[in-house]
């Protein structure tokens, strides 16, 4: 069968056998699914058995790729990875960027199923259609950094590489997963490597991908292409990444510390961390495949205690996120020191510089004290930021405790610690609901993923736009007129019923492969997905039959951590964000108000929103769990069985 867009197969390796399987794929599940995120959903639910140990032979590891990667479309060179977290134990779907995605699909395959575990470490290489593991005895116990390059000389810079650190190897709960030394491929699979004992994946692939209707492709391709070029901003984005907007961030409080209470002063986090500082140490911009505005860079410190240091950062101001403001560190040269430390041990920096910023604030109040970090005082700083990065990739002393995870530290601390933790099933939120409260926010609350939200484009990130903008925006990302008028009502919007949709939008792109960030995420909307999918793969496809399909696939993701035991009650509301939320340098303090910043928002006012939400998806509102009415109208009888619903 000729397969168009699609690479046509799936690939198997059972790490334990050596045993390599090349299968076709079922398009009547892809053209239900899409593809890349969604058919890895529908993938999970078969192979993934409820309640197996995320670090257990038996647990999959499912990569895919996104139906448009490999292809001319711009901005689409997601993939994807389905396994079950080990720190959190939800099955979560991370996504990455780079050559991988790309790479897969000319290599022939869609995704790849890992199973097993080998009895020594391995790597496994994907050239076309050979396939093998190897031998990883020289790599294990190196760098992300240092056992890349070493494949890349091996292999080739036109190979992607999928790496794991020692952090991952010791099996750290939020231990990460690289592509290519720079972009992450989620925020805590690498002990899911490591259990396996798989250090790397190498892909290369050259037999390329055919689109059924090229002439059509290519005029949608161009269309999408000289609107990026006539983007005004098109420039700066490449020049400062998300670096464009950190003078904005700052000035509205994004940047939080001490535990969640306080805003970092933002005179302090522009002099220390801004823009300025950035473009002192910017080398070039990078970019993934199909890119039409880069924003990952390469950095380099040029003067001082690090000189000479240069790495790659895929999102620009991880650094000043995490080691900056969080854990204070002084400098953005000491900022990026840490980064690099961390992309290297392969450690999720915003997560260990969160849980430490709540261990030094228990240490603080004497809640935690030396006994409980083995002799450690903690504090805020470059000192002990670094030793407990250290001694986290090396799963040592109070490292481990660090590398936990949230849930993990809890446990292992006690004392009731839970009720000063800032997490959302077992993962920090990225963007605090008192600052704004919008889809990104309440969607942290809702993902099964845990707190990992779905950002597309920043839509309510920004505050001050008017629900006109919001009402033109999601007309053309799936919501009909009647939506339109049940969700847009005075003064704003019903932000529990508006995330549902939202939610729908941003797995229609992820199914495509389609990156997140505004400057790409804006070029499409769902008319265009349509004509693109349909163009790339002969398949016709109206917009309303890509918003099924994706509604279809985040049922499933839904279901598949019912059957682990998630409800309504994991869609946790953080405690910490009905409280004030201190601004020293401005003197006063803000309060959770609605995204307009009209309302207070109660306790109360949150559980209902989270009754329409849940009521707009379809779900039973009192369990958060997909009802078996839903699932019949979207053709997956077979979830509600096995669920009982």
């Amino acid at each position: 069968m000729k397969f168009y867009g699609y690479a046509g197969r799936i690939l198997r390796v059972d790490l334990t056998t050596g045993r390599v399987q090349q299968d076709p794929l079922d398009l009547s599940l892809a053209e239900a699914f899409i593809g890349g995120w969604g058919m890895n959903a529908r993938l999970a639910f078969d192979l993934i058995r409820p309640k197996t140990d995320a670090l257990s032979p038996e647990m999959p590891l499912i990569f895919g790729a996104g139906v448009l990667n490999g292809t001319l479309a711009p901005s689409a060179p997601k993939s994807f990875l389905t396994t079950k977290c080990p720190a959190s134990g939800a099955i979560s779907t991370a996504v990455g960027s780079g050559y991988f995605g790309p790479m897969l699909k000319w290599a022939g395959y869609d995704h790849v199923i890992v199973t097993g575990r080998a009895p020594q470490p391995v790597y496994l290489t994907i050239f076309d259609n050979e396939v093998k593991l190897h031998d990883a005895g020289n790599l294990w116990g190196k760098d992300i950094v240092e056992a890349t390059d070493e494949l890349h000389s091996q292999y080739g810079q036109q190979s992607s590489a999928v790496c794991i650190g020692p952090a991952g190897e010791r099996l750290v709960r939020t231990g990460m997963v690289l592509i290519d030394k720079c972009a992450t491929l989620g925020r805590s699979n690498a002990a899911n490597f490591g259990s396996k004992n798989l250090k790397a994946i190498v892909v290369k692939g050259t037999k390329g991908l055919a689109v059924c209707h090229s002439t059509r492709f290519k005029t949608s391709v161009e269309a999408l292409r000289d609107d990026s070029l006539r983007d005004p901003l098109r420039d700066k984005w490449a020049q400062l990444g998300l670096y464009l907007v950190f003078d904005t961030w700052a000035k509205a409080g994004y940047f939080i510390h001490r535990n969640q209470t306080q805003v970092f002063p933002e005179k302090q986090a522009i002099e220390q961390y801004g823009a300025q500082r950035f473009l002192e140490m910017r080398r070039c911009t990078v970019g993934c495949p199909g890119c039409l505005v880069p924003d990952k860079f390469q950095l380099e410190i040029k003067s001082g205690e690090f000189a000479g240091l240069s790495m790659t950062t895929s999102t620009a101001d991880t650094m000043a996120l995490a080691f900056g403001t969080k854990n204070e560190v002084g400098s953005l040269d000491r900022a990026v020191k840490l980064l690099d430390m961390a992309n290297r041990y392969g450690i999720d920096c915003l997560t260990f510089s969160a849980i430490l910023d709540f261990c030094v604030d228990l240490y603080e109040k004497g809640i935690i004290n030396r006994e409980d970090t083995g002799g450690l005082a903690l504090d805020r700083g470059f000192e002990t930021t670094y030793r407990l990065l250290e001694m986290t990739a090396r799963a040592e002393g109070f490292g481990q405790v660090l590398g936990a995870g949230w849930l993990g530290a809890i446990q292992k601390l006690g004392k009731g610690v839970e009720k000063y933790a800032y997490h959302i099933k077992g993962t920090e939120p990225d963007f605090d609901a008192r600052i704004s409260f919008g889809v990104e926010a309440l969607g942290a609350v809702t993902n099964p993923r845990g707190a990992h939200d779905m950002p597309v484009g920043g839509l309510t990130v920004a505050k001050g736009r008017n629900p006109d903008f919001f009402k033109k925006v999601m007309a053309r990302r799936g919501l009909s007129d009647k939506d339109i008028e049940r969700i847009f009502v005075s003064p704003g919007f019903d932000l529990g019923r508006l995330l549902a949709h939202y939610e729908n939008w941003a797995t229609v792109l992820n199914c495509l492969g389609i990156c997140f960030r505004m400057q790409s995420s804006r070029l499409y909307d769902l008319p265009i997905c349509a004509d693109v999918y349909s163009a790339a793969t002969g398949i016709p496809r109206q917009p309303e039959d890509l918003s099924k399909a994706a509604e279809r696939a985040y049922n499933i993701y839904r279901a598949l951590n019912a059957r682990e035991g998630f409800d309504r009650k994991d869609d946790r509301f953080p405690q910490r964000w009905l409280q004030p939320l201190k601004r020293p340098d401005k003197g006063d303090e803000t309060v959770l108000k609605d995204y307009f910043g009209i309302a207070p928002v109660t306790a109360g006012d949150v559980d209902a929103m989270l009754d329409r939400y849940y009521e707009e998806k379809g779900w039973d509102p009192k369990t958060g769990i997909p009802t078996r009415k839903n699932l019949a109208e979207l053709g997956l009888e077979y979830v509600a069985d096995a669920l009982k619903v």
